[in-house]
């Protein structure tokens, strides 16, 4: 059976290896923790962590959530002496998922290992049922995190690295329905598939 790698790219990177013809205990989810004063540094720090384990792993395919195309804005109060005023402010952190996602896809390309991306909504539908959504707190990272557990498989060991982790694993077990693939690799993804290679 096929070794699939999902990745949920930032610069806590989760990622999940798994075996489908094993039992899901047996799965491996952990986090790659990317460091550096810019994007470009911690890119290279995420490539760097991942060619000894691609080498160790090797993986066939990799599937990994499609990075926002946009940077979102919210409103965040604060008081000052003239009082309390909301200002619009972005997630720094969200400037350099482009970065990091270069980064992860140029070393899979170096390797040759066939890659593809699945949206949020794509793979959290296939992973945890259509229509499904996190109780109270819209928060998926904490519902794939009880999700994982059910299964049995292990998570890190604190609570940010195991939210990260969780939401890999659901991307590796909804693998199939990247909706991006490069031509370059949309053969071996077919083979993979339909069971007739591994592409590795």
């Amino acid at each position: 059976m096929a070794l699939i790698l999902g990745l949920d790219i930032a610069t806590s990177c989760g990622r999940a290896l798994i075996d489908r013809s094993e039992r899901p205990g047996t799965w491996n989810c952990d986090v790659w923790k990317s460091a550096g004063d810019n994007g470009e540094e911690k890119a290279g720090h995420l490539a760097m962590q991942m060619i000894p384990y691609l080498k160790a792993n090797k993986p066939d395919f990799v599937a990994i959530e499609m990075p926002q195309r946009n940077v979102q804005t919210f409103g965040r109060k604060r008081k000052d002496m003239a009082g309390e005023a909301t200002e619009t402010t972005i997630n720094p952190n969200a400037l350099q998922l482009s970065s990091l996602a270069g980064a992860a896809i140029a070393i899979l390309d170096a390797y040759r290992i066939p890659w593809g991306l699945i949206a949020p909504v794509t793979w959290r539908s296939a992973y945890f049922g259509k229509g499904v959504k996190p109780q109270g707190k819209d928060d998926w990272k904490d519902l794939a995190i009880q999700h994982a557990r059910m299964q049995g498989i292990g998570l890190p060991a604190t609570k940010a690295a195991q939210r990260d982790a969780a939401e890999a694993l659901g991307i590796a077990v909804s693998w199939e329905r990247c909706t991006f693939i490069p031509k370059r690799h949309q053969q071996a993804f077919m083979a993979l598939r339909t069971g007739q290679a591994r592409a590795a």
